[in-house]
């Protein structure tokens, strides 16, 4: 729309979001969002807070949708949309001032979110997908287990779990000589900073 003051502003859901419909059938979702700046005291040196602020923020839609869904009171985010301020009520009027939210989310400055599409096709992180690089790029270690393989890929006749483990070079694992091994190690060791 032409001559509409496009606000961001950042704080936390200071009501429980509230659902409702329009007339006309349209989803929407209501919330208050709050913030308190924070300003250092000259005389003092030390932060103090300054008066709280809040708005109202209607979502309309689809972003009301998945706001029903996602957001709960307490939550911090940001949000971006159309700034309104009305006049309401008898004498004295009060003012009220709304953000029509085109675009809201989690403020990820204060914390982490999983992000999760409507369409259910979900992409890795970055964080995600450079473990998965790491895993697939580094030789296998010793005692590493295999990927199962699924039944209909079983040969015939494997249907035990082996009692021991195979290792790289073709030695076999030993449960009992590894708990000797360990007692034996746990008989032997001094504590750190034992007098001699």
């Amino acid at each position: 729309m032409v001559n509409e003051a496009t606000v961001s502003v950042s704080g936390y859901i200071a009501t429980q979001p509230k659902g409702g419909w329009t007339k006309d059938g349209t989803r929407t979702v209501s919330m208050r969002l709050g913030w308190t700046p924070r300003r250092i005291d000259k005389a003092t040196g030390e932060w103090v807070d300054q008066p709280s602020s809040f708005v109202s923020v209607i979502c309309y839609r689809r972003l009301a949708e998945n706001a029903a869904l996602c957001l709960r009171r307490g939550d911090p985010v940001a949000v971006k949309g159309s700034l309104r301020v009305r006049e309401y009520g008898d004498e004295p009027r009060r003012t009220a001032v709304e953000v029509i939210a085109d675009t809201i989310g989690h403020d990820l400055s204060r914390g982490i979110t999983v992000f999760k599409k409507a369409t259910e096709q979900l992409e890795k992180t970055a964080a995600e997908r450079d473990l998965e690089i790491e895993a697939a790029t580094r030789e296998p270690l010793p005692g590493d287990r295999q990927p199962a393989r699924p039944a209909s890929q079983q040969p015939e006749g494997d249907d035990e779990a082996p009692s021991r483990l195979e290792l790289a070079g073709g030695g076999e694992f030993d449960d009992e000589e590894a708990r000797q091994m360990l007692a034996g190690a746990d008989e032997a060791a001094e504590p750190v900073g034992a007098a001699n």
